[in-house]
């Protein structure tokens, strides 16, 4: 088995493989970069024929320096990027592959309208659905409207939220494939 450690920089982490059968790469991968996923799943895809399991544990969280920059680093990061990783590398899975988005307990839809709520958990949500509202909640930070619009002023656990929906869509549209989010908290 090949395990693939992605950062940033593409740095020895010190992890140790559990197997000595494992073999252990690290690889350079800033998924806010679209070019920077395609040289890595190209790299990958020239490797090896299938992917078995593709953990998406990448992110940020800005939200202590808060403001429509920063919104938009974090949507392009979490929600994003997450989605541009799983758009890359379904193709490239194993009959019966899998994707693990990690999530965070700031996804919770709790302090958001029930409006909102209800979008982020409508079993017939699209991607484009998903990518609407990602866009009217940058348009309210960018005009400071969000609380007054039913969201949070939280642009982490919005894009976490937006990740589990997203994860919701590509598992409806992709059956064949164990698509799903966990919380490690």
């Amino acid at each position: 088995m090949v395990l693939y450690a992605a950062s940033r920089k593409g740095q020895d982490l010190g992890l140790k493989p559990a197997s000595p059968k494992t073999i252990l790469k690290y690889s350079k991968l800033d998924i806010a970069d679209p070019s920077s996923i395609q040289n890595f799943a190209k790299s990958v895809q020239t490797d090896h024929k299938n992917v078995g399991v593709l953990i998406n544990n990448a992110g940020v969280n800005l939200d202590l320096e808060y403001s429509p920059e920063n919104v938009r680093r974090t949507l392009e990061t979490n929600y994003h990027g997450t989605l541009n990783m799983c758009q890359t590398f379904i193709p490239m899975l194993s009959k019966n592959g899998r994707i693990v988005n990690v999530s965070s307990t700031g996804s919770s839809l709790s302090g958001y309208s029930r409006e909102i709520q209800d979008r982020f958990r409508s079993p017939t949500m699209t991607l484009r659905d998903l990518e609407q509202m990602m866009n009217e909640y940058q348009e309210a930070a960018n005009n400071g409207t969000e609380t007054r619009n039913g969201w949070k002023t939280q642009a982490y656990g919005v894009s976490k939220a937006a990740q589990n929906a997203m994860t919701a869509i590509l598992a409806r549209e992709n059956p064949g494939l164990i698509i799903n989010a966990c919380c490690p908290g």
